[in-house]
C-alpha cells in the first residue's frame, strides 16, 4: 500500500507536560525528554541541510531516516528489523514527527 506524504508526516512541536502519576505509558515514554533537545538543536533541519543535495523523491527523506537510526540506537536496538518492536509506538512517532514509521521488511518501490 502506498501512502501519501500527508499520511506520513506529523506536526508535534508542543512539549507535553510531565506529571508523575499513575498513567498508561509505553516503554519508550522517556523519549519525551529528548524532544526539547532535538528541537533546540534543530537536528531535523540540520540533517535536511546535510542531505539537500541528494535527490529525495521518496516520502521518507534521508534526514528522517538518519534521525530514525539515531533514535533506534538511543532505544538500544542494533538490527534494523528490530524496528518492528516499536513501529506502532506513539512516543517514537511523535519524536520523529511522523504518523507512520517506514516498514523495514518491505523493499522500497521504484
Amino acid at each position: 500500500m502506498k501512502y501519501s506524504k500527508s499520511q506520513i508526516m506529523s506536526r508535534a512541536y508542543k512539549i507535553p507536560e510531565l506529571k508523575f502519576e499513575d498513567q498508561n505509558l509505553t516503554s519508550f515514554a522517556g523519549l519525551i525528554l529528548f524532544q526539547p533537545l532535538l528541537l533546540g538543536l534543530e537536528i531535523k533541519n540540520r540533517l535536511y541541510q546535510c542531505f539537500r543535495h541528494l535527490n529525495a523523491s521518496r516520502i521518507f527523506g534521508h534526514h528522517i531516516i538518519t534521525l530514525l537510526l539515531v533514535v533506534h540506537l538511543l532505544l538500544g536496538y542494533r538490527r534494523l528489523r528490530d524496528l518492528t518492536y516499536y513501529q506502532d509506538d506513539p512516543m517514537v512517532k511523535r519524536l520523529l514527527g511522523l504518523n507512520q514509521l517506514p516498514d523495514p521488511l518491505r523493499s522500497p518501490a521504484r
